[in-house]
């Protein structure tokens, strides 16, 4: 009867024991879940406090000032193509070469690349 008694408490010392262990660990996981929302919080912060300093800073930058296009006649020279005016022209042009012999055709009513000496074209350039 001692011994059986002696194992019932052995077995409600055990018992208490592991309802101990698993309150700690439910602890532990409720502390960690905390600092982990905690940190989610503080990360997003600085990413927004982040975020609004680069828009203010870019904000204060002067804007580029706006070119203005101008347009002036030219007489094809020997050996000119619209490739060669374009490289010329487009310099300063918020346009490439390939654009630049796009809109010159375009402005001119051009139906392909071919231009004579002697001629005249109207070209576009960026002041």
């Amino acid at each position: 009867m001692k011994e059986t008694a002696m194992r019932t408490a052995i077995g409600v010392v055990e018992q208490k024991n592991q309802e101990r262990e698993q309150q700690r660990k439910r602890r532990r996981m409720q502390v960690y879940h905390r600092k982990l929302t905690l940190l989610t919080v503080v990360l997003l912060l600085g990413v927004h406090v982040c975020g609004l300093m680069m828009v203010n800073a870019f904000a204060d930058e002067a804007p580029a000032p706006a070119r203005q296009a101008c347009y002036t006649s030219i007489q094809i020279q020997p050996g000119d193509s619209l490739w060669s005016i374009a490289s010329r022209y487009a310099e300063g042009s918020p346009m490439d070469t390939r654009q630049y012999v796009r809109e010159l055709m375009r402005m001119n009513r051009l139906a392909d690349e071919t231009i004579h000496a002697g001629n005249y074209l109207t070209v576009v350039y960026y002041q």
